[in-house]
């Protein structure tokens, strides 16, 4: 009987030091920040886009080269299937 209740009077004082308030400090706020943020960067500027010049394309099925100067076009395509050479002056 002694030992429950010596083991009530410590879940008690266990219970009342758990319980008890605790006034604790909030941390200090940080200095507020004026610009935290970089500026934007500028909007790049869009060109019109030259389709003049050369572009080469190989692929398992075979070479396409098309060659664009002011209004002469060549385009020659070479695949298994087909062989084939435009040329376009204007």
């Amino acid at each position: 009987m002694k030992k429950v209740i010596v083991l009530s009077g410590v879940m008690a004082l266990a219970l009342l030091t758990s319980c008890k308030d605790k006034k604790e400090t909030p941390p200090p706020t940080p200095p507020a920040v004026e610009n935290p943020a970089p500026p934007p960067a500028p909007e790049p500027r869009v060109e019109e886009e030259d389709n003049d010049g050369t572009s080469v394309n190989i692929n398992g099925n075979g070479v396409s080269v098309k060659n664009k100067n002011g209004d002469k076009e060549s385009n020659v395509t070479i695949t298994d299937d087909k062989k084939e050479v435009n040329i376009k002056t204007d």
